[in-house]
């Protein structure tokens, strides 16, 4: 009787599927890896298997369509960067087709669109040819962003200005910072070691201008690294550290940004731990920062405080991407003295926990060390792309 009733349902979505739907149901789903506008102005869709699609033009308002048979977007989904003439990006499904929909400024046209194996690989791309495009629109490739899928290696990117970008490896000196349970990492060498790597990491995409604020076993006071930032015209602040805690068990990345109020009693102890530091030189710093962080939030703060904020996110997102290991309630707010610059983006990251076996021995590893530099440096691009504005970079720096 089941097989029966089975035979019955079975014919009954016969009657209601045409056969590419259920031809669909039966086969894995397509992933769209990377999607680009070429220096021609040409949409590059790349797949990792080739099938069926169309691609059309549509006006009020005026949209370019791409319908995808039996596709989707590769997980995590990333974000398209756009040239001028398109305002923004989504996508959703029509049917038994992925629908890529890019929101334009402009009419255009679709001269061709055509199928293309790669050389060497076993998936292709799709290339679809536009026309009408506004000249002005089109000159505005030259300063285009680009982001990928693959997640080790730093996405891409160009920059039309050059951020400058301010690395602060926290501790150093007289001041050792946590130190490991296990192999007795010290903090304070453990966060040079992480700051050159994204120093030298960052110098070799060309496109930032990067200072550390202590390049050898120094003691800083932390209102110095803040004021050589600032003297520097910073446009991002980094500050890295490691983090240690009674419950050996807890392990994982997180980051911290400025806040009148702390998110939970763990990050308050950390901040009144960092700030501590500043009386090993004779400098009560943490006395007064409450005074001067009210000032500069009260006054102009709060603009740099949601910028860090938006970093702080970015970082999280690339991060999961990479399989990171990261805390619950990644993203921390505290009064950290660090942070208190009102004139540019700052963030705290805490690299993991050296009070933990696995991610202290995890953390001296160099693998595990490029692939959280790669995820900070895809994180920073993101960033810039979203954020920097030509024109303040222009009055900011030349």
């Amino acid at each position: 009787m089941a097989r029966k009733a089975s035979k019955i349902l079975a014919l009954a979505l016969c009657c209601f599927l045409s056969p590419s739907q259920l031809l669909a149901q039966d086969l894995e789903k397509i992933a769209v890896k990377k999607i680009e506008f070429s220096p021609q102005n040409n949409l590059e869709i790349t797949l990792d298997k080739k099938t069926e699609f169309k691609a059309f033009y549509l006006q009020n308002p005026d949209r370019l369509v791409v319908d995808i048979v039996n596709a989707e977007a590769a997980k995590p989904v990333f974000e398209c960067a756009l040239p001028d003439f398109v305002k923004s990006h989504r996508e959703g499904l029509q049917k038994n087709s992925l629908r890529l929909v890019f929101d334009l400024n402009q009419k255009i046209s679709v001269n061709k669109s055509s199928y293309q194996k790669l050389k060497d690989q076993d998936f292709g791309r799709i290339i679809i040819e536009l026309e009408g495009i506004e000249k002005a629109a089109a000159q505005s490739n030259d300063s285009r962003y680009r982001l990928t899928n693959d997640q080790n290696k730093p996405a891409k990117i160009v920059i039309p200005k050059t951020p400058i970008i301010v690395i602060d490896p926290g501790h150093g000196g007289k001041d050792p910072g946590t130190i490991g349970d296990y192999a007795r990492t010290k903090e304070k060498n453990l966060t040079l070691a992480y700051a050159k790597e994204l120093k030298k990491s960052l110098e070799n995409t060309k496109h930032y201008k990067v200072y550390l604020t202590r390049d050898e076993d120094l003691f800083i006071p932390l209102q110095d690294r803040v004021e050589k930032a600032r003297k520097l015209k910073a446009d991002l602040f980094i500050s890295l550290h490691a983090n240690s805690i009674a419950q050996a068990s807890t392990k994982g990345f997180s980051i911290y940004t400025l806040s009148k109020k702390s998110s939970d009693k763990q990050a308050e102890m950390l901040a009144q731990k960092e700030n501590r530091v500043d009386i090993l030189a004779g400098v009560n710093f943490s006395g007064a920062s409450p005074d001067i962080m009210k000032t500069l939030i009260d006054l102009s703060q709060r603009d740099s405080m949601n910028s860090s904020s938006r970093f702080a996110n970015i970082v999280i997102r690339a991060l999961s991407k990479s399989e990171i290991k990261v805390l619950q309630n990644t993203h921390r707010f505290a009064g950290f003295a660090v942070l208190t610059a009102p004139d540019m983006s700052s963030v705290l990251i805490e690299l993991g926990y050296l009070s933990n076996q696995h991610e202290e021995k995890q953390l001296n590893n160099l693998i595990y060390k490029r692939k959280i530099v790669a995820s900070i440096i895809n994180a920073i691009n993101e960033y810039f792309h979203k954020n920097l504005k030509p024109t303040q970079t222009a009055s900011k720096h030349e």
